[in-house]
């Protein structure tokens, strides 16, 4: 097949290494079946993995997965967590569970540089998740989880402060 690179370079995006034809990114289900070959079985999406899931923007450079019984991976572009997520925090799309964009959000205020922080935050509110489910959330970090927790607070009181 004879290949263009300009042309590729409109019609391709690189999703942790792989390339994706772009219109198929435009949907949830889309972005998810692009990074759904790098996971590895019964992971669960997490953090900036899946906040592109859910709202879409630059894709991913690492895949942040939770894997059962806190199994370590080699692979360069995978990023594990230890511990489970409370079912209130995940949902399920496509037969993949994935950090709801609360959560998702959530977790790149508390670990993530402070740019994306404020940006995770940002996107979550504009997808109509509210201040008080985000404060909610946070909530749910609890133990080693709670790492980060009064930044993400800060964060998020600033960019959506209180009705009163």
């Amino acid at each position: 097949m004879l290949r263009c690179a300009g042309l590729d370079s409109r019609l391709l995006v690189s999703v942790l290494g792989n390339l994706q034809p772009a219109d198929l990114l435009r949907s949830t289900e889309g972005r998810l079946q692009a990074v759904t070959a790098a996971l590895p079985c019964q992971g669960v999406l997490l953090a900036s993995t899946a906040l592109w899931v859910h709202a879409g923007g630059p894709p991913p450079t690492i895949l942040e997965v939770c894997l059962p019984g806190g199994r370590r991976s080699r692979l360069s572009y995978l990023v594990t967590r230890r511990g489970g997520l409370p079912r209130s925090d995940t949902t399920v799309i496509n037969g993949v569970t994935c950090a709801t964009i609360a959560r998702a959000a959530v977790d790149v205020a508390r670990l993530g540089p402070p740019v994306d922080a404020v940006r995770a935050i940002m996107t979550a509110r504009d997808h109509g998740i509210s201040r008080v489910l985000l404060l909610l959330t946070l909530n749910h970090c609890r133990g080693a989880a709670s790492r980060g927790c009064p930044r993400a607070q800060r964060i998020i009181e600033a960019v959506m402060p209180s009705a009163s």
